[in-house]
């Protein structure tokens, strides 16, 4: 898998969002750093909701989830590619699809082993994961596998994309 499919992958997730700033709770204080790396509810819900979103972006429903984008922060960047620049993706591959829908799409992705930590106060943690691409290798050595890290951030209750935070 190229570093251009990985990035679609990621940045699809992340390229459709943007982290947002701090936040979350009554509004009142910030949850603790201790609070945020062992919310392991919130974590494993994040974890779960990025794994679906991954797996349905080859459908039209995929590509146009309002859940899936929810899962960037709004101050999403990651190598230039900001929330809203990866929402017009998605929404240029969702045009695309319905004008031509036996066209590929993206990758098929698979997201395991995927886990948050490293929460600095913040409230920015690291995701790591593996990031399979079982179109093109569903065997069981998956050559295709990479293991990947991206910032994440707790932020009105919940985890989001945060990328790399770089603009090129």
């Amino acid at each position: 898998m190229n570093k251009q499919s990985i990035f679609r992958i990621v940045c699809v997730g992340a390229a459709v969002a943007a982290l947002s700033a701090c936040g979350g709770g009554d509004g009142l204080s910030l949850p603790s750093t201790t609070d945020v790396a062992t919310n392991v509810d919130k974590q494993n819900s994040f974890v779960a909701d990025y794994t679906q979103g991954l797996k349905v972006l080859n459908t039209y429903a995929g590509l146009t989830s309002a859940v899936f984008i929810d899962l960037f922060d709004a101050s999403f960047l990651d190598s230039g590619n900001t929330k809203t620049l990866a929402s017009a993706g998605l929404a240029q591959e969702a045009a695309a699809m319905a004008a031509s829908p036996d066209l590929p799409s993206f990758p098929m992705a698979g997201l395991s082993t995927a886990s948050i930590s490293a929460c600095d106060s913040s409230n920015v943690c690291t995701l790591t994961g593996t990031l399979s691409n079982n179109d093109v290798d569903a065997s069981t050595d998956n050559t295709t596998s990479i293991t990947f890290t991206s910032r994440v951030k707790y932020s009105d209750g919940k985890f989001r994309l945060l990328g790399d935070g770089l603009a090129s």
